[in-house]
């Protein structure tokens, strides 16, 4: 094996906490940021995906393997950052401290960044607060606790053990000293989603596993606190990982907002935002803004890129003094009021046919009107304002193109039932969502049976059901607060089954 010597540029060795992707340190978070290539072990969210630059590459590893060392010396000695994405606390892992050496040994530097013990994690979740004085221990295939010493250990016990030996454990327990009465719980899949937790005493603990290849068995008093200190289970998202396909850059409001309320967001943007790639039109009619009476905005983006090409050419926007303004939607009207602008016409149902409805009684044959939107918009408003007799200019204010990056991340999560509902938030991230779905897996319909859809508006779901998906829920107020307002009342799947619970 060839050595090679040190480089300035180490292997980043990331912790990526406990399996909530809230909880990587902002170290870790701002590496990512800065990674080429990212190393992940395959237990860790794709949810982290969001922190990487466009450019970046990741790629699924599992820890201990020397091809993979081989291939992160290779990519530092080419110049690339390269991260080391773990679960847990890196250094807490001795498959992940021995890969560390190995990689130290053939000249790549090494740099940990902490993450939140698993341990310590796992109880908070669960509602169960250790207390000043506990103890951990593993018990598993190549491990084994001293069962008396544990067993005798003051405080909070906690144990993480492989399912198949959870009968074992608790019968080695009960033979070290631990009454059988002791408070015990089980927690399986902590800090995610699927967090699963049982209480009741060591004697009952066998009966506790539900399918879970490992999880943490935690005894003494401190159990009794989960009564009153649980709180992440009674949350309306929890047991929901949710998927954004808005543009990047724009979900983060949605994102938060999924996590607020106990969901996880994974994040595929299924379509992503440019710069028209003709910007001919769209300048002549900035230059002649002067000469419009209405300019109408039908988007968010809209408004961004109209400003942003008002700058580019250096224009002022007092050219628009004699145009009254008319938008689509609460969040459209609040971008041009945040800029001084005054809209006047703003209808109650946010879609093109409501918006030319309250036009016509307002505009007036002859009128000039400016709609500067997206390449892929409706016509629907233009061809309304023409029947009227008015001189629209329909321009481009910004392309929407295919976004394709992760998507395999999500045909995985589709494979293992891990992604519980999609969203939609216009038709080109249906249609989009689908095409890329289709370019890596034939069989894509199957993958959904399981998986419930919500659409911000009734275009948005007519095209969904167009493109073969069941829509289950559409938003009442067209907005994004009126999408995660429907995440809440969509009633629950029940697990491995077509039919939804009772309930909201």
């Amino acid at each position: 094996m060839t050595d090679h010597k040190a480089r300035a540029c180490p292997v980043y060795l990331v912790g990526a906490g406990p399996g909530d992707p809230g909880l990587i340190s902002l170290k870790g978070r701002d590496v990512l940021r800065q990674a080429d290539r990212v190393f992940c072990h395959p237990q860790i969210s794709p949810a982290l995906m969001r922190h990487l630059n466009p450019g970046a590459e990741w790629i699924p590893a599992e820890v201990g393997s020397m091809s993979t060392v081989e291939e992160m010396v290779q990519a530092v000695v080419d110049g690339e950052r390269v991260v080391r994405l773990v679960p847990g606390d890196a250094f807490l892992s001795s498959s992940a401290v021995e890969e560390a050496k190995q990689l130290a040994a053939r000249g790549a530097g090494v740099e940990p960044v902490p993450g939140v013990p698993r341990e310590l994690a796992v109880p908070v979740y669960a509602g169960i607060a250790p207390g000043p004085e506990w103890t951990v221990r593993r018990y598993g295939e190549t491990e084994e606790p001293d069962w008396e010493v544990f067993a005798s250990s003051p405080g909070t016990g906690i144990l993480h053990v492989d399912r198949r030996r959870l009968t074992e454990a608790a019968r080695r327990l009960i033979g070290a000293g631990v009454r059988r009465d002791m408070t015990a719980a089980w927690v399986e899949a902590g800090t995610c989603v699927e967090q699963r937790v049982w209480t009741g005493t060591l004697e009952q603990v066998p009966k506790a596993s539900q399918g879970a290849e490992e999880g943490w068995l935690i005894l003494g008093e401190a159990v009794q606190n989960r009564s009153f200190l649980a709180g992440f289970e009674h949350k309306p998202l929890f047991g929901r990982r949710v998927l954004i396909t808005r543009a990047r850059g724009q979900s983060a409001s949605m994102v938060r907002k999924v996590r607020e309320l106990g969901g996880e967001a994974v994040e595929f943007p299924a379509i992503e935002i440019r710069p028209p790639r003709n910007r001919a039109p769209l300048d002549a009619a900035l230059k002649q803004l002067d000469r419009y009476d209405w300019v109408v905005f039908t988007s968010v983006n809209g408004v961004k890129y109209f400003f942003r090409h008002l700058k580019r050419l250096k224009l002022d926007v007092r050219r628009m003094h004699r145009a009254r303004l008319a938008a689509i939607g609460p969040r459209t009207a609040e971008e041009l009021e945040k800029r001084g602008l005054r809209v006047e016409v703003q209808p109650e149902e946010y879609r093109a046919e409501a918006l030319a409805e309250s036009l016509r009684s307002l505009v007036a044959p002859g009128d000039r009107v400016l709609l500067p939107r997206a390449d892929i918009a409706r016509k629907l408003l233009a061809v309304e304002l023409e029947r009227i007799g008015c001189e629209v200019t329909d321009v481009d204010a910004y392309d929407t193109v295919p976004g394709t990056r992760g998507v395999r991340e999500v045909v995985e999560l589709l494979k293992k039932g891990e992604l519980h509902i999609l969203t939609f938030t216009s038709s080109s991230t249906v249609r989009n969502f689908v095409e890329a779905l289709r370019r890596v897996e034939d069989h894509w319909k199957p993958l959904l049976r399981q998986v419930q859809v919500a659409c911000i508006g009734p275009i948005t779901a007519d095209t969904a059901k167009e493109s073969g998906l069941r829509v289950d829920i559409v938003a009442r107020e067209y907005t994004m607060d009126g999408l995660i307002e429907a995440l809440i009342r969509l009633p629950r799947m029940e697990s491995g089954r077509g039919r939804k619970e009772d309930g909201t």
